[in-house]
């Protein structure tokens, strides 16, 4: 099954690998070096007003520009995102103890760097299993913050 996922990691090197990967995989995927990329990352109530998800997931580096990955999704499952968190993943090295006991709380995945490309192959096939075939996302046209690269480009 062909997943949308969101890719938020400030290493260029290290988000165009990725991006290969995951595509090489058959996924879409919509690259941004930071968590600016939320829609509503800026909104003072952090609420989400998409009635659907935006991505089917998420992978995002623990130390973003402006707040840590961790604290990203704790902000967007405040804020009511129509994601599931199982299906967010932090990649970090190293871990902090509070950070990863964050992350099991939460319910979503951590992976610690360098990262076995098994394994996170092995994760988004999980996300595809639990992930129903008919599910509408947000279209991304309506996501002016978000940096879509044209067709082709990288």
């Amino acid at each position: 099954m062909r997943l949308r996922v969101f890719l938020i990691e400030p290493k260029d090197a290290i988000c165009g690998s990725l991006e290969l990967f995951l595509e090489e995989l058959g996924h879409e995927v919509v690259r941004s070096p930071a968590a600016e990329s939320c829609p509503h990352f800026h909104a003072a109530d952090q609420a989400c007003s998409r009635q659907q998800p935006c991505a089917d997931a998420v992978i995002l580096g623990q130390q973003l520009s402006k707040v840590k990955g961790i604290e990203l999704i704790e902000r967007r499952v405040r804020g009511g995102c129509r994601g599931m968190v199982a299906n967010v993943a932090l990649l970090c090295l190293p871990w902090s103890d509070s950070d990863r006991l964050r992350a099991e709380a939460l319910g979503c995945r951590y992976f610690e760097t360098p990262l076995r490309l098994a394994e996170l192959a092995d994760w988004l096939q999980t996300v595809a299993q639990r992930t129903d075939p008919q599910r509408q996302l947000a279209p991304l046209s309506h996501q002016a913050d978000i940096s879509v690269p044209a067709a082709g480009a990288r």
